[in-house]
C-alpha cells in the first residue's frame, strides 16, 4: 500500500500500468490500477480512485488474484468512509477481512481492522472501535508492521479522547507520533496537532 508522496507515485503507476496493457497482463493491469485508485484516495479525488478501483477488481476477480482484491476492498471501504456511506464501508471492509483471513496475511488484517475501527469510531461507537483498533494493533505487532501499529495507537487515541479519557488518548498518541516519526510518515505532523502543544509532544529527532 502506498505511504508515501501519492503524487510522485501517480507517473510510475501509469508508466506501470501502460506497459501491463501492452503487454497483455492482466494481473499487472489490475494492480496498477489498484495503486492508480489508491493515490487518488490518499490524492481526495475519491470519483477517479473509485473508477480505478472497480476496473482493478473486475480484473482481479477474473484472474483469481485474491490479494489484490482484498487490497481494492480496503481501498473502496476507505472511500466509502471519506464520502459519510458507513453500511458500504463496513460490507466492502468485511469482504477484505475474510480474504485476508483465508490467506493469514496478519499485516493486511491489521490494515483492514483499522479501516473497521474508523469507521466504528465515525459513527460514534467509541468501545467497539477500540476493540478492532486493539486487535489491529496486536496483529500489526505480530507481523511488525510498524505503519498500521502507529494507526492502530492513533485510532485508539481518538476512541478514547470521544470517551473522556484525554491520559489515555495522550499515551497512544505518542505511541502513534515515535512511529510515524520513525518512518519519516506526514502523519506525524497530523498527530503532532492531534496532541496540541509543542509542550505535550514530545521531541523527535
Amino acid at each position: 500500500m502506498l505511504q508515501g508522496n501519492p503524487e510522485q507515485a501517480v507517473g510510475y503507476f501509469e508508466q506501470s500500468l501502460a506497459l501491463h496493457r501492452q503487454a497483455g497482463d492482466r494481473t499487472g493491469e489490475a494492480r496498477a490500477l489498484g495503486n492508480l485508485g489508491f493515490a487518488d484516495l490518499r490524492r481526495g479525488r475519491y470519483q477517479q480512485a473509485v473508477d480505478h478501483l472497480r476496473q482493478a477488481l473486475a480484473l482481479c476477480r477474473a484472474v483469481g488474484d485474491r490479494t489484490s482484491e482484498a487490497d481494492i476492498l480496503a481501498s473502496l471501504g476507505a472511500i466509502d468512509l471519506k464520502l459519510g456511506r458507513y453500511e458500504q464501508a463496513t460490507g466492502h471492509l468485511q469482504q477484505a477481512l475474510a480474504l485476508c483471513r483465508e490467506a493469514g496475511d496478519l499485516s493486511r488484517q491489521a490494515l483492514v481492522l483499522n479501516g473497521l475501527g474508523e469507521v466504528l469510531l465515525a459513527r460514534g461507537r467509541f468501545a467497539d472501535a477500540r476493540s478492532e483498533h486493539a486487535a489491529a494493533l496486536r496483529l500489526a505487532a505480530q507481523s511488525g508492521e510498524t505503519y498500521e501499529q502507529a494507526r492502530a495507537h492513533d485510532g485508539l487515541a481518538s476512541s478514547y479522547q470521544a470517551s473522556g479519557a484525554p491520559a489515555r488518548a495522550r499515551r497512544h498518541w505518542h505511541e502513534a507520533l515515535h512511529r510515524y516519526a520513525d518512518l519519516g510518515a506526514p502523519e506525524a505532523d497530523h498527530i503532532r496537532a492531534k496532541l496540541g502543544q509543542a509542550a505535550i509532544a514530545p521531541a523527535i529527532r
